[in-house]
């Protein structure tokens, strides 16, 4: 009975890493997609609303950076200011790179919307390229998990 259990642990384990994998595939294709609009010369998004989405990232980034500082500060007595400098080059760092995955994400999914799969090659090429881009993610995410010790 409890070896059941524990392959039904680790058969939800692939899952989630198979879920895991398809969704930052799913986002590496959207990302590329928004670039190909945005090569195209397309303006899906008004400057006005990526700038309000970087402040509100900015803002968002920032502040978990700070209430990280204060944790180590309690840890480690380091001077103020630093704390926040970093804590807000980090932000901006963060809130920069989301602001460009989440744009460039809508205007593939617009770019996707208005029959660019077409333009690209059909669906048969939208397949394989996700292909790629989930053996990509998977690849990225075992890079990036942490060794365990034994």
């Amino acid at each position: 009975m409890l070896s059941k259990l524990k392959g039904i642990e680790s058969y939800k384990k692939y899952l989630e890493t198979l879920a895991l994998s398809t969704a930052l595939a799913g986002l590496m294709l959207f990302i590329a997609f928004g670039l190909m609009s945005f090569s195209e010369g397309e303006k899906t998004i008004p400057r006005h609303f990526i700038l309000l989405l970087l402040a509100v990232f900015f803002v968002v980034f920032t502040v978990f950076y700070e209430s990280e500082a204060r944790e180590k500060e309690r840890v480690k007595k380091k001077r103020k200011w630093e704390e926040s400098y970093q804590s807000l080059l980090k932000g901006l760092f963060l809130a920069v790179c989301a602001t460009f995955a989440f744009v460039t994400t809508l205007a593939g999914i617009k770019f996707i919307q208005r029959g660019g799969i077409h333009a690209v090659g059909g669906m048969d090429v939208f397949i394989s390229t996700l292909a790629i881009c989930i053996i990509v993610s998977m690849t990225l995410l075992s890079l990036l998990k942490p060794l365990e010790t034994t």
